[in-house]
């Protein structure tokens, strides 16, 4: 059997609230996510064996990424086998060929997840709509942005990003720049650093939105920005960057490090007019 290559995109989120932390140690958001075309490219075969176990083999390109149980490609097959109870038992080879920046916010190891959660739907004949619950909780099992790559459009989520509402009106018809420094921002110490009010940061616009509407930006603030433009200023210079140059709007996707810009398409943005972060060694993508 041949490989099957698939892509694997990025997402940014259009603003990103903390409502508190859970029992489990996860935190309840609010979020809209976003697919864009940056993708990375997974290429997978599944072949029966005869041994009493399944097999997970993951060859990335990259050293830094993982190619053991730490990898989210191999956490969603085990939990779909698992879950499915599959009884035959096969080798599933995994190639991964990496295009999105890795711990930039863009979401690029839970999207692998999701691309490779969603070939397993398809291969073992699986309805969506019949088991979407088991899915999500396959998802969950890998990651909390994995469930919104089983979707791959334009959504709403909450809880851990789990509860996904479709946003079937919410387009961004513009050139999307991505600008991913070389910083690496922690996750962990994004959330512990955070100190949020409940109150204070939690209000009901955002789960309210249908349609983008740039004039508002106040509606899509990531409550993560200012400690971390606070910790890393040259962050918050790439921001300020994109705005002067005319974008609509611009925010970090994530925890960061990666931010972006919406550009109208009349505008024509050119990466070449970001070479002063491309000095610096930053990565520059348009969409």
């Amino acid at each position: 059997m041949e490989f099957t290559e698939l892509k694997s995109p990025s997402k940014i989120n259009v603003g990103l609230k903390i409502i508190n932390k859970r029992t489990d140690g996860f935190h309840n958001l609010e979020t809209i996510f976003y697919p864009v075309n940056l993708f990375d490219i997974i290429r997978i075969k599944i072949e029966p064996t005869e041994h009493p176990y399944n097999s997970v083999i993951i060859n990335p390109d990259k050293h830094f990424v993982p190619h053991d149980k730490k990898n989210f490609c191999y956490k969603v097959v085990e939990a779909f086998f698992v879950e499915y109870k599959i009884t035959n038992h096969y080798v599933i080879y995994i190639n991964i060929e990496k295009h999105i920046p890795v711990g930039g916010g863009l979401g690029g190891g839970s999207s692998n997840a999701g691309t490779v959660l969603r070939y397993l739907i398809n291969y073992f004949n699986i309805d969506f709509n019949t088991d979407k619950d088991k899915i999500i909780r396959i998802a969950l099992a890998a990651g909390s942005d994995v469930p919104f790559f089983v979707y791959n459009k334009p959504c709403f989520a909450e809880s851990r990003g789990e509860k996904i509402r479709i946003l079937e009106k919410f387009v961004l018809d513009y050139d999307i720049i991505l600008i991913c420094p070389d910083i690496h921002v922690s996750t962990k110490w994004a959330f512990e650093t955070l100190g949020y009010n409940v109150n204070e940061l939690h209000d009901s616009i955002i789960s309210k939105i249908e349609k983008f509407q740039p004039q508002y930006p106040e509606y899509y603030e990531n409550v993560f920005e200012n400690i971390v433009f606070k910790r890393y200023p040259e962050i918050k210079k790439i921001k300020d960057e994109l705005l002067s140059q005319g974008a609509v709007f611009s925010s970090m996707s994530g925890t960061g490090a990666t931010v972006y810009g919406l550009f109208d398409r009349s505008r024509n943005i050119q990466i070449g007019e970001f070479n002063s972060f491309y000095k610096k060694g930053y990565k520059i993508f348009k969409t």
